[in-house]
């Protein structure tokens, strides 16, 4: 018979050394222990097994694995042992012989337990049985053993079998508990009369301290045996002969580690759920609740509070609700930990938070809807849920679209750059946004004069590639800024396409929906000309909903700009050289459109002149969040209102013969802007301050 199984119970058993178990019990109790919860018989009857079942003891069964399975067993302090395997022979018994065999089996796995338990038992008795043998009761004030035993020490009138079982039992016991028994043997011993009772002297006199007798089962014993006997110290003898001196025979407790039982001031379960269930029933009447992960918060089930509001008015709001009710009002501060600690997806909208308009006017409606009808009410709570069940949608699909360009460079470090069109069978995903606007000269900690001058302006375009993740910011010095039409959008698009795309066959774009920058026919045709042109096989433009547009860009943006708070800026190159240090993995990159001085670097094109040619006018275009182009349809877009409605076709093409051309469009005319900064240069060092010149418009035509 294989011994792996029985002796990895034994080890189980001796690892409760660790666990300073090793004098919980002796051996006989190990043994019932193995006997009751890990080697039960097998063979019993289907009525004992019930019986047990319904008392609610400990349960052992053989599992599909051969395992015998502990049921119960934390009750005995024993949670580092789960199962015990039953060995390979056992399992293989037919049905028909455990009722025989299942016995003998079960008893030789038993002896073998016990006998590797057991030798680890004495060598862990050992050590103590030696120190009860080597133990003297020694009276310290004269240095001699004392003679209560016949002229003998004390400890010599105990077996030692008494004192290890007695030493033993007092070291299981909590503390609480251990301090009752003492309590209560030393209350039997101690005389605290006002008076001696000398029987040598005929008058007793003034008793100034206690007198205690110290006795066991019987027996009288000294002090120190008393405390050797209960594994006490002299300081906690004193401890407790001074509690029983003022309180009595009453239970200690400890003047430090936690609240005190007897604190008026201590907040009760009702209290705390009182507090919390007035924050959630406050927080379903006024707060919004918004799809998706809210900007500036980790979590997705954030429920905004209207910005009116502070803790500290809901929480004189909840005082008068409990005075009202007769119930206690807990303070200000308590409610504040209370809020943070329990509920803390329930927060203070900030004043400045971009939140969605239509959510803001239907929870408006919805709030002022207690008096109204129910069919009013119905319809405005269904008006919302609709709305909101479209955003989730839309943030859903963005959400695939990105996880699907994830998968295709998960295992590559490729990075963005120069690439042939077409030359990757892929499908890829972009997208695309304004930033607000950021000037320059820059100081963290801004000199009282420059606050009241009007610094140079500085736009940023980034398109972001989230599967890599990266995102190439287009930095706009004010020298060489158009305007934040179409004209610009596509010239940038077009630019990133020819210098850092991954030269893909399959596109898809995701954007805001502002009508001016990206959503209008301008992008449409643009998007068509490339597919017209063998540029991409097919391209999917996808607006994200207004007011829920917050998306890969904007954290690249807010990156940037708290690179950008912190730093010095004095020209556009410190600028480029925010961008590109405001994360250590280079997530984004500087790309100069123009240089101060009016030179340009990325061109810009009159594509709204040049594709106005081609190309008719797309009706109700405001209405359509999804268009898609392919090339085995040219110059047709195929649109629809949601991600789950059904598409429609329009030819954009004026004559299906007349196809665009190849080739770019003419070069847009800038008008070039420069900006007299004379005051400006005192705020700059002197090197860069030979770059700013006088005050001049130049208009090139």
């Amino acid at each position: 018979m294989e011994l792996s199984k029985e002796l990895d119970v034994a080890s189980s058993l001796n690892n409760l050394r660790s666990c300073n178990l090793e004098f919980g019990a002796n051996a006989q109790q190990w043994q019932t222990l193995v006997d009751d919860y890990f080697c039960a018989p097998t063979g019993t009857s289907p009525e004992s097994d019930e019986e047990v079942s319904d008392e609610g003891s400990d349960e052992c069964e053989l599992n599909s694995h051969n395992e015998l399975k502990i049921v119960g067993q934390n009750e005995l302090g024993l949670s580092d042992i789960s199962s015990a395997n039953i060995d390979g022979e056992a399992a293989s018994i037919d049905d028909g012989d455990v009722e025989d065999a299942g016995d003998d089996i079960v008893f030789d796995e038993i002896a073998i337990v016990m006998e590797n338990v057991s030798i680890v038992n004495h060598e862990d008795y050992a050590g103590e049985t030696e120190k009860i043998v080597n133990f003297t009761c020694v009276v310290k004030s004269s240095k001699n053993s004392c003679c209560l035993n016949d002229g003998n020490p004390c400890c010599t009138a105990l077996s030692t079998e008494f004192m290890h079982e007695l030493r033993t039992t007092m070291s299981s016991l909590p503390a609480y508990e251990k301090d009752l028994i003492l309590l209560g043997k030393l209350s039997s011993g101690i005389n605290m009369k006002e008076t001696t009772a000398s029987s040598k002297r005929k008058r007793q006199t003034q008793r100034k301290h206690q007198r205690t007798c110290y006795c066991v089962e019987g027996t009288r014993i000294c002090r120190e045996t008393f405390k050797f006997l209960h594994c006490i110290s002299q300081d906690k003898l004193t401890a407790l002969l001074k509690h029983y001196k003022e309180h009595g025979l009453t239970p200690r407790h400890k003047k430090s580690g936690g609240r005190q039982k007897t604190n008026a001031r201590f907040l009760t379960f009702e209290d705390v759920s009182r507090v919390v269930t007035f924050i959630v029933n406050f927080s379903e009447v006024h707060a919004l609740v918004l799809p998706g992960r809210v900007p500036g918060f980790k979590r997705f089930d954030i429920k905004l509070l209207p910005s009116m509001y502070t803790k500290a008015s809901i929480w004189r709001l909840y005082q008068s609700a409990m005075n009202a009710e007769g119930y206690r009002a807990v303070k200000v501060h308590s409610f504040r930990n209370l809020w943070r600690s329990l509920v803390p997806y329930i927060v203070m909208t900030k004043p400045m938070t971009d939140l969605c308009w239509t959510c803001q006017k239907n929870n408006s409606r919805i709030y002022r809807s207690m008096n109204i009808p129910e069919a009013e009410k119905s319809a405005e709570l269904l008006k919302q849920q609709d709305h909101l069940v479209k955003v989730t949608l839309e943030r859903t699909l963005y959400q695939d679209m990105v996880k699907k360009a994830s998968n295709t460079f998960k295992d590559s470090a490729i990075k963005l750059g120069k690439n042939a069109p077409m030359s990757r069978d892929i499908k890829m995903h972009y997208s695309f946004d304004y930033a607000q606007q950021v000037h320059y000269p820059n100081d963290p900690y801004q000199p009282g004069p420059m606050y009241f001058l009007v610094p140079r302006k500085c736009g940023i375009f980034g398109v972001a590639c989230e599967a890599v993740p990266q995102q190439l910011n287009f930095v706009i010095d004010e020298a060489v800024l158009i305007s934040k039409g179409a004209n610009a959008v596509i010239s940038y698009l077009d630019y990133f396409f020819d210098h850092y795309g991954f030269g893909e066959k399959d596109l898809e774009l995701h954007c805001d929906n502002c009508s001016g920058q990206n959503k209008n026919n301008f992008m449409l045709w643009y998007l068509a000309w490339r597919i017209i042109n063998g540029l991409h096989r097919s391209i999917s433009l996808n607006f994200l909903v207004a007011g829920h547009t917050k998306f890969a860009p904007d954290w690249c943006f807010g990156l940037v700009k708290q690179k950008y708070r912190r730093t010095m800026v004095s020209s556009l190159d410190n600028f480029v050289d925010v961008v590109n240090s405001s994360t250590i993995v280079g997530t984004n990159i500087a790309q100069k459109v123009g240089t101060s001085s009016g030179d340009v670097i990325v061109p810009y094109y009159d594509w709204n002149k040049f594709l106005s040619l081609y190309f008719r006018t797309v009706p109700g275009i405001k209405k359509f969040q999804h268009f898609r182009f392919d090339a085995a349809h040219p110059g047709e877009v195929f649109r629809k209102e949601y991600a789950d409605s059904a598409e429609e076709n329009f030819q954009l093409l004026r004559d299906v013969n007349n196809l665009p051309q190849a080739s770019k469009p003419e070069l847009y005319n800038p008008r070039i802007i420069f900006i007299c900064l004379t005051k400006l240069d005192n705020f700059v060092p002197l090197r860069l301050a030979t770059l700013h010149v006088l005050h001049l418009v130049q208009l090139l035509l």
